[in-house]
C-alpha cells in the first residue's frame, strides 16, 4: 500500500491528491489543538473530502469521535491507537469508499433519468391539453333553441381527455337530435373513441334534394354496427342514449344502448326513469334498440347522464321492483329551469367529497321544454 504525505492541511486539499488515495490521516499537534488557521484548514480538508467520498482518521491525544460540525468526515481516535487496529480502521474506510462512489454514480444516473422523465412527462401533460382543448372544440359551444325547447349541460372529464360525449343537432325546421354517449373506462383511449362515435351517430341522411330523419333505434344499430366492425381491442364499447324531438307537437323518441335509464321531470319536480332495453354498442352485432316515446309537457325536463353521475342522482334501486330512490339533491334541483338545474347540480358535486379528482367523467344533457 503506498502512503502519500501532505506537509499541511491545506496542501492535503489539492484535489490531484485526494484523488490518488483512499483514506486520509490526520495528527493533531500534542496539545491536542489546532490553531485558528488550522481549524479553517480542516473544514476546508472536511469539505474536500466530502466531494471525494472520502474518510480522515484524525489521531488525537483529546477526546475521541466525530469531529463535531463535519458530520461522518472526520473521525477522532487515540494518538495512541495500535497499528492493528489503525489499519483495521483504514481498511474499512478503503472498502467502503467504492460502494460510495458506486452509489455517486447511481444517484447521479437516476438524476439524469429523473430530468428526462421530468421533460417526458411535461411534454405528455402539454399534449394532453392539447387533445383536451381539442375534444371541447368538437362539442356544442351554444344549443339552438326552437320553439320552446331549450337545453342545458354540466360537462366534467375526470382527466384531461374524457371519455364522454354529447351533442345537440338541428336535423330541420322542427326536429332536434340530442344525445350523451360514454367510452368505456376515460382518458386517451376513451377519448378517442368519442371522436368515433361523435362522427358515427348520423342523425338525418341526405339523397339528391331530399332527408330522411333516421329513427332512434336505427342510428344506435348502425353505430353498434361501425363499433363491432372495427374489431377493437380489450374489450372497447359504449353506452349511449340517443333522443329526436319534434317541436310542432312535443312528442320525444329514444333509443338506448348500455346507458343509465333517461329520467323524466315532471313540471311540479317529480322525477322517474324512462325505460327501453338495449345492450351495450360495440359487443354483440345483432344488438338491437327499440325505441321509447316521451311527451313532453310545458314546464317538463328529460335527463340524459353519465354513470360517472349516478351516486349524485341516485340514492339506491329496489332490486324487486327496480324502482329508483333519487337523491335529495337531485330532486331539488330537478324542481329548478335546466340552467338553474345545472347550477345546483354543479355546486353540489364541487361540494362532495374528492370532487377534485372524480373517479369517472360526469356529464348532464337536460332538454326542457319552458312553461307556458
Amino acid at each position: 500500500m503506498a502512503v502519500s504525505r501532505a506537509p499541511s492541511l491545506r496542501h492535503a486539499c489539492d484535489p490531484a491528491l485526494l484523488s490518488r488515495v483512499d483514506a486520509v490521516i490526520i495528527c493533531e499537534p500534542d496539545d491536542g489543538e489546532f490553531s485558528a488557521s488550522s481549524q479553517g484548514d480542516m473544514e476546508l480538508l472536511a469539505d474536500a473530502l466530502n466531494s471525494h467520498r472520502l474518510m480522515g482518521i484524525v489521531l488525537s491525544p483529546g477526546t475521541t469521535g466525530v469531529v463535531p460540525g463535519e458530520g461522518d468526515t472526520l473521525m477522532t481516535v487515540a494518538a495512541d491507537i495500535t497499528p492493528d487496529e489503525l489499519w483495521g480502521r483504514v481498511a474499512t474506510i478503503r472498502q467502503c469508499r467504492p460502494l460510495l462512489l458506486q452509489m455517486d454514480q447511481q444517484v447521479a444516473t437516476m438524476r439524469r433519468l429523473g430530468k428526462q422523465l421530468n421533460q417526458h412527462f411535461t411534454e405528455v401533460d402539454q399534449e394532453l391539453r392539447l387533445a383536451s382543448r381539442l375534444q371541447r372544440d368538437f362539442l356544442p359551444r351554444s344549443f339552438p333553441e326552437v320553439g320552446e325547447i331549450r337545453f342545458a349541460v354540466l360537462y366534467r372529464p375526470a382527466t384531461w381527455v374524457s371519455g364522454d360525449v354529447y351533442d345537440v343537432r338541428r336535423l330541420d325546421e322542427t326536429r332536434l337530435s340530442f344525445y350523451v354517449a360514454d367510452a368505456v373506462g376515460h382518458g386517451v383511449a376513451a377519448g378517442l373513441l368519442t371522436m368515433f362515435i361523435k362522427q358515427a351517430l348520423v342523425g338525418k341522411r341526405v339523397e339528391q334534394h331530399e332527408y330522411t330523419i333516421i329513427p332512434p333505434e336505427e342510428v344506435l344499430a348502425t353505430l353498434n354496427t361501425s363499433l363491432v366492425e372495427q374489431e377493437l381491442p380489450n374489450y372497447q364499447f359504449a353506452t349511449a342514449c340517443y333522443c329526436v324531438i319534434d317541436t310542432q307537437d312535443y312528442q320525444l323518441t329514444f333509443s338506448r344502448g348500455g346507458h343509465p335509464h333517461p329520467i323524466h321531470v315532471s313540471a311540479d319536480g317529480e322525477c322517474r326513469e324512462v325505460h327501453t332495453t338495449g345492450g351495450l354498442l360495440g359487443v354483440f352485432a345483432d344488438e338491437t334498440f327499440p325505441s321509447a316515446t316521451v311527451s313532453l309537457l310545458p314546464g317538463e325536463k328529460l335527463v340524459l347522464y353519465s354513470d360517472g353521475l349516478e351516486d349524485a342522482i341516485m340514492a339506491g334501486r329496489d332490486r324487486t321492483s327496480r324502482q329508483v330512490t333519487f337523491t335529495e339533491g337531485f330532486k331539488k334541483a330537478a324542481r329548478l329551469p335546466a340552467a338553474a338545474m345545472i347550477d345546483a347540480l354543479t355546486a353540489q358535486l364541487d361540494e362532495s367529497e374528492g370532487s377534485l379528482q372524480p373517479p369517472d367523467d360526469q356529464t348532464c344533457l337536460v332538454v326542457e321544454r319552458l312553461s307556458a
